[in-house]
């Protein structure tokens, strides 16, 4: 089995890359990547394109894609008394926000805070059941006034993330911030150095992608820069193995390995959703049966993808999600198994590599 580089992983979820924020990101991909691609392409937003070239100018080529960015929070206002009031960037879970340790992500630096809550001892009984909304909550950084804040090096609209985590635990189990999508993203990486060693026949241009979390629609430039026959997303899916998720949705469990994504839809006020290409759909099938990779189905409403908006790119660019089964996502602790991110591993590497001049993506 093709090992997954945990360090690299725990690296990549202590960069701090709230969505619009990704420069930190930006500068430790960009660097990983030029050390072991033909050439290294960033638009203007922030994305970034390493192309390996194949050896069949026949073959098609392919834009794998993940996601650099992260959920989190924003500085929306500093209290007189020195708190810090916040809006949410991107989907963050409001309910797991109280008392959680941050950092606020500073031009001088990180400052450490917490989110605030209300002892319980004195709360009335109305709010002991209640969560606020996050323009409710409040950071504290230690702070005793405005002007101790501003000497910290904070201002009005520096994002703030979780404190880095990363922690393996039972079972071959690991607990992180941001596993979506820093272990979707470590795959990538770990894909383009494995074809930067051993060329391809399709060319093949592994894509990490900025604003996910904020419009899904950050990696639409590069796309029409590079002009790609189809598209795999690299993304989580929503592990359904916990008692309050039995039977909600597809039966998505840790440790049965990758997931490809059947259909995807948003059904929360727009339109956006994915149903994979059937030319890629069924190579992912064939592939994951030849090498006995367990292969899970998601289907699922309430998840949207950037996919979405790629499959309308152009003249049409087939498009097909794999996900890896994720616990508590957009929670401070996120859970993923090791022994399915070595799987979707092992299914990227084989469907990239299967891809050849006879490979087609016509319809009907």
């Amino acid at each position: 089995m093709n090992m997954i580089d945990l360090e690299l992983m725990r690296k990549l979820t202590e960069i701090p890359a709230v969505s619009g924020h990704e420069d930190p990101m930006i500068r430790f991909v960009r660097t990983y990547m030029e050390e072991r691609a033909d050439r290294v392409r960033m638009d203007k937003l922030g994305n970034l394109a390493a192309t390996i070239d194949g050896t069949d100018p026949n073959a098609p080529s392919i834009m794998v894609l993940s996601h650099m960015d992260e959920v989190g929070l924003m500085v929306r206002r500093i209290e007189p008394n020195g708190f810090l009031r916040v809006v949410r960037i991107g989907g963050i879970e409001e309910r797991s926000l109280l008392s959680t340790q941050v950092r606020v992500i500073t031009g001088k630096g990180e400052v450490p805070g917490v989110v605030g809550l209300e002892a319980h001892h004195v709360r009335p009984p109305e709010k002991k059941y209640v969560i606020p909304p996050a323009d409710k909550m409040y950071v504290d950084v230690g702070a005793n006034s405005c002007e101790e804040v501003e000497e910290m090096g904070i201002k009005v609209g520096d994002p703030i993330t979780y404190m880095p985590n990363f922690r393996e635990y039972g079972n071959g189990l690991i607990m992180s911030k941001t596993m979506d999508n820093r272990a979707p993203l470590t795959v990538l990486l770990q894909a383009l150095d494995h074809f930067s060693k051993e060329r391809p026949k399709a060319t093949i241009h592994f894509t990490a992608s900025v604003l996910e979390e904020m419009n899904q629609r950050g990696p639409l430039p590069m796309a029409r820069i590079l002009k790609p026959d189809a598209v795999l997303n690299l993304e989580v899916c929503i592990a359904t193995d916990t008692p309050d998720l039995a039977g909600v949705a597809a039966d998505i469990r840790l440790g049965n390995g990758p997931a490809v994504y059947l259909y995807s839809f948003h059904g929360r006020g727009t339109l956006g959703g994915l149903f994979p290409h059937p030319g890629l759909l069924n190579q992912a099938e064939r592939i994951a049966e030849k090498e006995s990779i367990p292969l899970q189905r998601e289907v699922v409403i309430g998840v949207v993808t950037e996919t979405a908006w790629l499959q309308l790119e152009g003249e049409g660019i087939p498009s097909m999600d794999f996900g890896l089964p994720c616990r508590y996502t957009h929670c401070p602790n996120e859970v993923i198994s090791k022994k399915d991110a070595e799987n979707l591993l092992k299914l990227v590497l084989s469907f990239l590599e299967s891809l050849d001049r006879d490979f087609r993506l016509v319809r009907g």
